[in-house]
């Protein structure tokens, strides 16, 4: 990543993780790189030539016109990113805890804290979060460090090993699976399950309950559901009384929780639910006023209520299942949702889809005008030739014209014949034979 742009100068400080460089008119020093939005700047006049570091004393040297100028660094910063390289983090700790809290210091204390976890030094790592004021970090590794203590008294060896200590790190590091196969390595099935109800990670929770056959799985079922319908998670607590098998329940709950569609699902799914027709006329309204028609047509047609299906079908647009529906129950209602599925689809701006529901439905005229609108010019010639309506003669015009505008003079309908002429390559129009002149005037 860019730290800074115009640099003229960049050196690390030796035998550390510190790097100083020259910004334009500035002096920037990163004492923990870790953290590269710490840092620490100082206006200079001239331009850095050299960085030395004798004595436990480091000093930046800037040339200002003929004059020389020494800048010295913070030593305890410094010996800090040392200490961390060495792993000696109590001399680090020492070192953070002579400093004032800055922003600087602040991301030191973060830097030792995540390095002191990972190394398993609880307590150096305790007196990171006492420093950077994370409380409830602070209560839970005190807590985490006096079990340690305990077992290190009373047993002898590293108290950090025991499995409770390293289930809370796992823990600390959010590795809540790698903190239940600690619990669960030593059988401590119900630390894991309280762990877990303290995280409200109740699916985890029932899961290992389930899995070791705990004698209260019963009981946290019931606190689990319980705490989803305290705390208004409705359509969770409808998939666990799904799970369980009480469906009404879990139709109800979804139908609280303002999701039809889920509880119409069910609905189809189950023959006890599609059998009550309070329960289906619920979600069937549900759906209705949240616009779902199609869902309320497909319960609709579940409970054999054809004609409220139909009408929910054509609603929401679903005309393909309503046509399939029509030509099982309304026979004769088909023709007229061939039509109505054109409409709707010229409406959507489908101009294609609608030509052959038009011409299912026996509606030559709208046809003939979705083809042109579609510009498909062959089709509608094709729909022109199969009509003895004289009425549609008028859309030979149209057609007429586009073929003139394409300079193509020769076509050949069923009624008629375009020769190439004199007139047409003068005009650029189509002269029609004597039965269609009337047409064009």
């Amino acid at each position: 990543m860019t730290l800074r742009h115009f640099c003229s100068y960049v050196q690390w400080v030796p035998g550390s993780d510190v790097v100083v460089a020259q910004n334009r008119g500035n002096l920037c020093i990163w004492y923990s790189i870790d953290s590269p939005e710490s840092i620490t700047m100082f206006p200079v006049k001239g331009d850095i030539v050299d960085l030395e570091r004798a004595d436990g004393k480091t000093d930046v040297i800037v040339t200002e016109g003929v004059n020389t100028v020494t800048y010295t660094l913070d030593e305890g910063l410094i010996e800090f990113g040392t200490a961390i390289d060495d792993g000696d983090y109590e001399r680090a700790t020492a070192f953070l805890e002579t400093l004032e809290m800055s922003p600087e210091t602040e991301a030191m204390w973060k830097t030792l804290s995540k390095l002191a976890l990972e190394a398993h030094q609880l307590h150096i790592a305790e007196r990171c979060f006492a420093a950077l004021g994370d409380v409830s970090t602070l209560r839970f590794l005190h807590q985490t460090n006096q079990i340690a203590d305990k077992v290190s008294k009373e047993m002898g060896g590293d108290g950090t090993e025991f499995y409770q200590v390293q289930a809370h790190v796992a823990m600390l590091d959010k590795n809540f699976k790698l903190a239940e196969m600690h619990y669960m390595e030593q059988n401590a099935i119900d630390e894991a399950i309280e762990m877990y109800q303290e995280l409200h990670m109740w699916d985890d929770c029932i899961a290992v309950a389930e899995a070791k056959g705990h004698p209260e799985l019963e009981i946290l079922r019931g606190n689990y559901y319980q705490w989803l319908t305290e705390t208004g998670q409705d359509e969770k607590a409808g998939e666990v009384k799904e799970n369980e098998g009480d469906f009404q329940g879990a139709v109800n709950l979804y139908l609280r929780a303002g999701l039809p569609a889920k509880a119409a699902r069910l609905a189809i799914s189950r023959m006890e639910i599609t059998n009550n027709s309070d329960t289906v006329n619920r979600i069937a309204s549900s759906l209705i006023k949240g616009e779902f028609y199609e869902r309320a047509g497909d319960l609709y047609e579940q409970i054999r209520n054809n004609q409220r299906a139909l009408e929910c079908y054509c609603k929401g647009g679903a005309f393909r299942k309503a046509v399939e529906l029509a030509r099982i129950a309304f026979p004769a209602e088909v023709v007229k949702l061939e039509e109505a599925w054109g409409d709707y689809l010229i409406q959507q701006k489908q101009m294609d889809a609608a030509i052959n529901h038009f011409i299912e439905a026996g509606c030559s005229v709208k046809a003939i005008e979705a083809a042109i609108a579609a510009r498909q010019w062959k089709k509608a010639v094709h729909i022109l030739e199969l009509q003895d309506d004289s009425s549609a003669g008028k859309y030979y015009v149209k057609i007429a014209q586009y073929y003139a505008s394409m300079q193509d003079y020769e076509v050949r309908g069923s009624n008629l014949e375009i020769p190439r002429c004199v007139d047409c390559q003068k005009t650029g129009g189509m002269k029609l034979q004597k039965e269609q002149q009337s047409l064009i005037s």
